[in-house]
């Protein structure tokens, strides 16, 4: 929490986080469930979306599952 206290952009934290060894790995899933959550999707830099291998095909696997979740929802408040 101290990255994402002292870092307000999620690459700057997330940097920070990998650099200062330890447990990076459980504190990057952390950090990233953090600034996702206070940012959505908009504060991940386009440049660590589209530098993933088969971005295309997670992009459109996490949209399809927002739409079913979505959809979930709206069948339980019924």
């Amino acid at each position: 929490m101290y990255f994402a206290y002292k870092y307000d952009r999620m690459e700057e934290g997330l940097l920070a986080s990998t650099n200062a060894g330890g447990e990076n790995v459980a504190r990057g899933a952390t950090l990233g469930a953090l600034y996702g959550a206070a940012g959505g999707m908009a504060a991940i830099p386009a440049h660590l979306k589209t530098g993933l291998h088969n971005h295309d095909a997670i992009e459109m696997e996490i949209e399809r599952y927002i739409k079913a979740l979505e959809a979930s929802l709206l069948k339980s408040e019924l």
